[in-house]
């Protein structure tokens, strides 16, 4: 099925009235330096004529330089007959063929007409087949013939509106019918055919022009379906001076295109060679273009310019061929700005810019490569991280301060669980097992911890304990440093030095409480690699150690251990729910999963009532006063 916008036809009204001046004056005289004396020249005003004639003339230029091939464009001069300046043949598809007919045609001249005729001969038009269509086989079922058609025209009232959308509507039904009882052409050449084809769908765009101080009786109209859903009629009411931005943005929805601009361009001073300064250049592309920066977006926001900085990396290669990604056409918005200017011939002298999007932390995030091939200007999205991209900084995510990470032992631990593609049943459940046991107690942080900041205090143990197994003498090894930790802690030592310098100041407070940390973290350590007779025979030499100065302590000194070990923002959620385990049920593993987390508090019950209608406070307040009235 060919989309609406494979054929579009633009009727513009040429009859008198178009001839009168758009009141919107524009200063001719650009020279200021004159001396004394001197008289200025006056300022003019286009006609209404050459306001619609440039803003569809800069309309096509739009469509053409993005869509050399399948976009269709013809013009139609209404007045006291129809003028079809070109046809669908694509030979005809250019700016030069249509400005030839525009001064064949000439300027506005007295005498009788209106867009009727014109509109008609648009309908007429739309029932022509193009190329394409042509060399479909007329037995395709789904051969849809679409089309849109622009009349710029300058009506009384609602009522001359909708008397034209009448005309218009029934011309396309007479038309309709004529194809569908015509018969098919017995030649197979396509460019003799005088077949007419059905019209499945006319997309009627009436803009109402007025000079800039005319009032007005008509106004807006959103789209309206009429006869059954064959034509959609819009009608637009606007000021001859805002006619080409208006075209300007209605081609973006027409052809699903997008705006960006690119902001930051070093550009010289005409006056001053050695100064530079900033310009901005709308460009105007597809609109899949944005799609990495507008995941959904509203149709408010597609009509709306995305801001992208200029910048050129050191080192970068030049070129499109860079980009990996999918390419898009690119012309300037404004073609005739000094600045869309420089920037073209920057482009086609074999030189490329990167964009970047602008982000307030000051890291760059290059998006887009703006580059020249074959005579044309080219955009593509630089797909996943570049280069010349900065590194995103630990202190952007959730957690505290950047220093306060475990960044030199989450390497190692990344290190020890590579996965690599093993042979054999349950190699996957293997590797899953040995990830969930280095996972269940790693605290994220320097601060979370106290048993893997006392350095050589807890060697061998922190090192050993690990391993899928242990041997005799690294068993022993490992109960070593448990006497010596119980030694320490009966003689009302803790080995203080060899925490870093900023913890030493904010020890847990007492002394006690800090070995109850000790134990606890050790014990959750312990029993998260408990997968081997050696490691429970170590675990069960921890509990002797633990229970030997808190036997009498009770669940008290339990609790205070599983607070100690999981008071922290950074500490795995559901540690110390009070069920008898010291280590965290829900480990980091689970946690890089997305498993739920547990609510902290029930929810509104105000809320969970209304549903997803705003909650009211209150509700008895106003039945009160509903009662007392």
């Amino acid at each position: 099925m060919l989309p609406t916008n494979h054929k579009t036809i633009f009727v513009l009204d040429h009859t008198p009235y178009f001839g009168i001046s758009s009141d919107f004056p524009i200063d001719f005289d650009v020279s200021k330096s004159r001396g004394a004396g001197y008289v200025p020249l006056p300022a003019i005003c286009k006609s209404l004529w050459t306001c619609s004639v440039e803003a569809s003339v800069e309309y096509c230029r739009i469509v053409w330089d993005l869509f050399p091939e399948g976009k269709l464009v013809r013009f139609i001069v209404s007045d006291a007959a129809a003028h079809i300046l070109n046809t669908w043949a694509l030979a005809q598809q250019n700016l030069t063929h249509i400005l030839n007919g525009l001064c064949l045609v000439g300027p506005v001249r007295r005498g009788a007409g209106g867009d009727v005729v014109g509109l008609c001969a648009a309908i007429e038009s739309l029932a022509e087949a193009s190329p394409i269509q042509s060399s479909r086989p007329s037995t395709e079922r789904l051969f849809q013939n679409r089309g849109r058609i622009i009349c710029i025209t300058s009506a009384r009232d609602d009522d001359s509106i909708r008397s034209l959308a009448e005309i218009a509507m029934n011309t396309l039904v007479q038309q309709n019918k004529k194809a569908s009882v015509a018969q098919p052409p017995t030649t197979t050449d396509a460019s003799t055919s005088t077949q007419s084809l059905v019209v499945h769908y006319c997309h009627l765009v009436i803009i109402n022009v007025t000079p800039e101080k005319a009032e007005t009786r008509v106004n807006n109209q959103p789209l309206t379906e009429m006869g059954g859903g064959i034509m959609g009629v819009e009608v637009i009411v606007c000021r001859a001076s805002t006619l080409a931005n208006l075209l300007g943005k209605l081609v973006l929805p027409h052809y699903r295109l997008a705006i960006t601009t690119v902001t930051g361009i070093p550009m010289k001073e005409e006056q001053n060679a050695s100064s530079s300064a900033n310009y901005d250049v709308e460009i105007v592309h597809s609109a899949e273009a944005h799609a990495g920066l507008r995941a959904s977006q509203t149709a408010a926001e597609a009509t709306e310019s995305v801001v992208l900085r200029w910048w050129t990396p050191r080192g970068a290669e030049g070129g499109a061929g860079g980009c990996n990604g999918p390419l898009w056409r690119v012309t300037p918005a404004d073609v005739a700005s000094r600045p869309s200017a420089c920037l073209v011939n920057f482009l086609l002298n074999g030189r490329s810019v990167t964009l970047e999007v602008p982000t307030k932390a000051g890291c760059r995030s290059a998006s887009h490569v703006l580059a020249a091939q074959g005579g044309e200007l080219w955009i593509g999205a630089l797909g996943g991280r570049t280069p010349y991209e900065d590194p995103p900084a630990l202190s952007e995510g959730a957690g505290g301060r950047v220093t306060d990470y475990r960044i030199k032992e989450f390497g190692a631990l990344m290190q020890q669980n590579k996965i690599h593609p093993l042979r054999g049943n349950g190699s996957n459940t293997r590797a899953r097992t040995k990830l969930q046991r280095h996972t269940t107690y790693w605290p994220l942080t320097i601060s979370s911890t106290l048993i893997f900041n006392l350095g050589s205090v807890m060697e061998p143990l922190t090192r050993l304990v690990v391993q899928e197994s242990l041997t005799e003498d690294e068993v022993e090894s490992c109960r070593g440093v448990l006497l010596s930790l119980l030694g320490m802690e009966t003689r009302h030592e803790f080995p203080s030095a060899q925490l870093p310098t900023n913890l030493r100041g904010k020890s847990s407070g007492r002394r006690e409480e800090q070995w109850r940390q000790v134990w606890g973290e050790l014990e959750a350590l312990v029993r998260a690699h408990s997968n081997s007779s050696p490691h429970r025979a170590l675990l069960r030499t921890l509990l002797e150690c633990k229970s030997h100065n808190h036997s009498n302590e009770g669940d008290s000194s339990r609790a205070t251990v599983i607070r100690a070990t999981t008071d922290s923002p950074l500490s795995p959620v559901g540690a110390g729910n009070g069920n008898g385990d010291v280590w965290a049920p829900r480990n980091a593993l689970d946690a890089l999963l997305g498993a739920p987390r547990p609510p902290r508090r029930p929810d509104f019950a105000g809320r969970l009532t209304a549903g997803n209608r705003i909650a009211t406070l209150y509700p008895q307040m106003q039945q009160d006063v509903e009662t007392q009235n």
